[in-house]
């Protein structure tokens, strides 16, 4: 069965909202809320963007939640909006309404994922336009702006073989990015859920969920909230594979659907 537009579910769930008296929004940044770039650095949140999250995030019914693999700080700063929720490299650091949170397994590896980082400056210093972003808690390497398409290739094939293998982390993929993280039970459903137990504490009754994202890392709170809310895959067309229950075809599209939750209803 195809899957439907997020906006075509629209009223289902504002109706879920209403039975269960609150609802979590969380969205991934990049390629969800912000356009994808060539240049990481440059990413930014479009003004209707951040209108339409503010306007979400001030509904007594609704808490949004940005979970991204960008640091914590860098989220932040892009997004620059209080009284939501932040999960930084993908969920291990966690911030928000009555919520600190550091992984502690991810914090031991810092020394780890430094060694990675400083071996890939060596490795692939002679590639022009590939970016080892050092986040603390993981490690991206960036091959976007890498021109020459075996090039690219030669970045993926060497950061997993100066990566894998090691004790306390493991790499995985996402958009033209090789992600080095520690080799710990955890990822954004898990951070997902962990907010979701949080928002329950504190409310006292369930609370219904929505994930909104277009990486392969953003499968991981597809599936977490299978059961319990929706997932929705930003893809031009739906992955063969998602298990996501709606999609969006673009940031545009995502914006719409942030608007119309915000709505009255």
């Amino acid at each position: 069965m195809p899957l439907p537009f997020a906006l075509d579910r629209i009223e289902s769930w504002q109706t879920a909202r209403r039975r269960a008296g609150r609802m979590l929004v969380a969205l991934d940044f990049d390629g969800t809320l912000a356009p994808i770039v060539e240049d990481p650095g440059r990413a930014a949140l479009p003004p209707a963007t951040r209108a339409a999250l503010e306007r979400l995030a001030a509904r007594p019914d609704t808490d949004v939640a940005i979970i991204s693999g960008r640091a914590l700080e860098d989220l932040r700063a892009r997004v620059g909006l209080e009284e939501i929720y932040y999960g930084g490299n993908h969920g291990l650091e966690i911030e928000g309404p009555g919520v600190q949170r550091v992984h502690e397994g991810a914090a031991a590896s810092r020394r780890r994922i430094a060694a990675c980082a400083e071996l890939l400056r060596k490795r692939l210093s002679s590639i022009e336009g590939v970016e080892i972003e050092d986040k603390g808690l993981t490690l991206s390497v960036h091959y976007r702006r890498v021109a020459r398409r075996e090039e690219a290739e030669r970045v993926r094939v060497v950061a997993r073989a100066a990566c894998e293998g090691r004790e306390g982390v493991k790499v995985t993929e996402g958009k033209a990015v090789v992600e080095v993280r520690p080799d710990v039970d955890w990822d954004k459903g898990r951070a997902t859920r962990f907010i979701l137990a949080a928002l329950e504490a504190g409310a006292g009754t369930g609370v219904v969920a929505i994930f909104i994202g277009d990486d392969r890392t953003d499968e991981d709170a597809f599936r977490a909230l299978r059961g319990r809310g929706d997932g929705v895959v930003v893809a031009p067309a739906p992955p063969p594979d998602t298990a996501a229950t709606a999609w969006a075809r673009s940031t545009e599209e995502v914006v719409a659907v942030l608007e119309a939750l915000a709505e009255p209803g």
